[in-house]
């Protein structure tokens, strides 16, 4: 009996052998079919998807909140929305990676490539913008439509992601360096030099990866491999740490922004927009203003004469419509570099380096006689014309300070309002010996000294 076997048992003995051999074929055909044409994100009629874990969403997620702060941060009213929109746009296009599809369509890639390429865009346009650079938006679209029909034609001829990839990469190096490159030559803020060599890096780190990209080999031909690559996950990885180390950037040179702001305003008068008494006591303690204690200057003092009358009698708007008016005229005739300071009420300063001290008159007579020939925008009010009164002195660098210059001239614009006001008091060109001699050149309305040009060191 222990050799014998029932029919029950021959019958399910031969039905499992007949359906272990059909799913072996099952297995078999599927395998077959994965295997043929098939691409990490491409054309596959069906097959293995590789699994979504929760850290593939770190980079994405990571670069969205970042833009998703930029753009709340707008409120604060700091310009950063458009570095924002940029985040933004790039997450969008890593997260639609990690959405994969059983069946073939070029349609997919197309639009997740053309997100990061435009985010891409969309930052080199901030950037821009910090400078006032010109964007050509014929040259973006035909960025973003070359790079669609690349990676169609990487998709559907190559059959290969990796060329989907050397193609997107490519394109937006050549967006970075279009704009990276202009920017960091005019960049001069520490915040701008900041943002100029991160863009630079970012555009030599891409453009190397394009490189590389061309000659690594392909990888496994299941949906989703080369994102699971040590390939794929080169460039997610390079995404987040480009769009981090914007997000560093961007933070510091918005501080940078706002405190140069606020320096700007306690150092600017608001109402003619020169430097005031802090703003010239900064430009003489940096580097700019080290040419000023090196090498001689020439010093103008300017005093509006009866400037309380002209308050007293037309009002404070209409004072200080002529105090802004007297501003910008003596900020025109400083030149590029020269420096205008209004140092309280109607006094004002003008600062000339490697000017002589005849030239230094011939530039406060100019301003003498165009300040009598103006006339405020409140024409009807005034008969007769505004005056001012000058003093002139040169900075001895070797001998004194800038202050003791400064002062001297303040004693010298003292004598022309004894003078009778309306004219210029200079002293002699002659710093060697010690305290110079006075000289007073006193011009009434008709008298003038013969207008002289601007040297080209001082206009």
């Amino acid at each position: 009996m222990a050799g014998r076997i029932t029919p029950n048992l021959a019958e399910g003995h031969i039905k499992h052998r007949k359906q272990m051999a059909v799913k072996q074929t099952k297995s078999m055909r599927e395998g077959r079919t994965s295997n043929r044409g098939s691409l990490p994100n491409g054309p596959q009629k069906s097959g293995r998807i590789m699994p979504i874990t929760a850290l593939d969403w770190i980079v994405p997620s990571t670069i969205f909140l970042c833009g998703l702060a930029f753009i709340g941060i707008r409120k604060l009213e700091f310009p950063t929305a458009r570095w924002g929109y940029a985040l933004c746009c790039m997450a969008m296009g890593y997260g639609l990676m990690l959405f994969e599809t059983e069946r073939f369509t070029p349609f997919k890639q197309i639009l997740e490539d053309s997100f990061i390429l435009l985010g891409v865009i969309l930052a080199a346009r901030a950037l821009s913008s910090r400078l006032d650079l010109k964007n050509s938006l014929a040259f973006e679209a035909t960025v973003v439509g070359l790079e669609a029909i690349m990676v169609a034609v990487a998709l559907v001829m190559f059959e290969s992601v990796r060329v989907e990839t050397v193609a997107v990469a490519a394109c937006c190096a050549l967006v970075l360096w279009r704009t990276s490159l202009p920017f960091s030559y005019r960049a001069r803020q520490r915040a701008d030099l900041i943002l100029a060599a991160i863009f630079l890096l970012l555009s030599a780190l891409l453009t190397a990866q394009s490189l590389l990209f061309v000659v690594v080999p392909d990888v496994d031909p299941a949906v989703g491999a080369w994102r699971s690559s040590i390939w794929g996950e080169l460039v997610q990885y390079t995404g987040l740490v480009g769009s981090v180390s914007i997000v560093f950037c961007v933070m510091v040179a918005t501080a940078e922004d706002a405190t140069e702001k606020y320096r700007t305003a306690a150092e600017t008068d608001p109402l003619t927009n020169l430097l005031n008494r802090r703003g010239l006591e900064t430009l003489l303690a940096s580097r700019p203003g080290e040419r000023f204690r090196t090498q001689p200057t020439a010093i103008i003092l300017a005093d509006i004469d009866y400037f309380k009358t002209i308050n007293d009698r037309f009002g404070h708007a209409f004072g200080d419509e002529v105090i802004t008016r007297f501003g910008a005229l003596l900020k025109a005739q400083s030149g590029h570099s020269g420096y205008a300071v209004r140092m309280g009420g109607e006094e004002f300063l003008i600062l000339l380096p490697a000017v002589t001290l005849k030239e230094a008159v011939a530039v406060a007579e100019r301003i003498r006689c165009t300040f009598i020939d103006m006339r405020p925008l409140s024409t009807g009010l005034v008969a007769e014309p505004f005056t001012a009164s000058f003093g002139v002195s040169r900075l001895a660098p070797q001998r004194e300070s800038i202050a003791e210059a400064i002062a001297r001239a303040d004693s010298l614009l003292y004598s022309a309002k004894r003078s009778g006001r309306n004219c210029i008091v200079s002293q002699e060109d002659n710093v060697s010996a010690g305290a110079p001699p006075m000289m007073e050149a006193t011009m009434n309305r008709s008298g003038s000294i013969a207008a002289q040009p601007v040297p080209a060191h001082s206009a």
